[in-house]
């Protein structure tokens, strides 16, 4: 399969905007940090940061009370962090009240849906689904039948179920709607570095197939690795978890390259019945 240049293979003159959808307050920056860098001048672009709440729970006495898992920054910490971060790139961006799946609870037995930190790492459960579904019907409302849009989604790279359950909305937002091109970006650092997240290798075409979509088509984009180091420095309580330190950030987005220069990665694909690869 070809890798085209990104940049020159869009008609970005048809689109009236670029919507991208952050699983996490960070991982629109993370994945693609050199998009936003080279869109900020030329189009408007929206980052929808899904799970942007602070959860509470439902106190016996009737009071809503903070939950908090260990190892876990606060989500208003996390917010500024990214209103700084996305101010630095010109991006417009909303933060919606939806929990990370760390805090999700059952609608039925209002237990944890993922209760060990293994479990997020899985295909999304039977009681996530009412989630599911409020956030497409949220996602339908907020980006959608406002003009041509190029719509931006996780792949799923990784299997966080965060980023999987964004992908499939997103598959299905697709499907539904008019006027908007789907784009996928690779879930990043899970692509650079198989030991985050669940622990084993995945790939970009295995994330397609678990969507029932094959590539069509993949796309580059060079990274300016100073700048999106730059970009992701805004998140100062993510850095150490995800890569220990600054210059284990540099190795890991340096090395992941196309023709010996720091790179990311966007795809189009189409349903897998139906699609058979272009070559231009």
């Amino acid at each position: 399969m070809k890798t085209q240049d990104l940049l020159k293979r869009l008609d970005w003159d048809e689109f009236e905007r670029v919507v991208i959808l952050s699983p996490h307050l960070d991982d629109a920056a993370l994945s693609c940090g050199a998009l936003l860098h080279a869109l900020r001048d030329r189009i408007s672009t929206l980052v929808v940061s899904i799970s942007s709440a602070t959860s509470r729970r439902l106190g016996t006495d009737g009071s809503r009370k903070l939950e908090r898992r260990h190892g876990h920054v606060s989500a208003r910490t996390r917010r500024f962090e990214d209103i700084a971060a996305m101010r630095s790139v010109n991006a417009d961006f909303v933060h919606l009240s939806f929990a990370d799946g760390i805090y999700r609870r059952s609608p039925l037995t209002d237990k944890l849906i993922y209760r060990q930190a293994r479990e997020r790492w899985v295909a999304p459960r039977i009681d996530d689904m009412a989630h599911i579904e409020e956030l497409y019907l949220v996602l339908r409302r907020l980006c959608l039948d406002l003009g041509r849009i190029l719509l931006l989604s996780p792949m799923g790279i990784g299997h966080h179920v965060d980023h999987q359950i964004a992908a499939q909305v997103a598959v299905r937002l697709a499907a539904t709607a008019t006027g908007a091109e789907l784009l996928f970006y690779e879930d990043f650092p899970y692509v650079a570095d198989p030991r985050v997240g669940r622990g084993d290798q995945d790939d970009p075409l295995q994330a397609l197939g678990r969507l029932h979509l094959a590539a069509v088509r993949r796309l580059a984009l060079p990274v300016d690795v100073d700048a999106k180091m730059a970009l992701l420095r805004h998140y100062a309580s993510q850095v150490p978890a995800l890569f220990d330190s600054d210059d284990g950030m540099r190795s890991r987005i340096a090395g992941h390259q196309y023709r010996s220069v720091a790179t990311e990665f966007y795809w189009q694909a189409l349903p897998a019945s139906t699609c058979t690869p272009k070559e231009n």
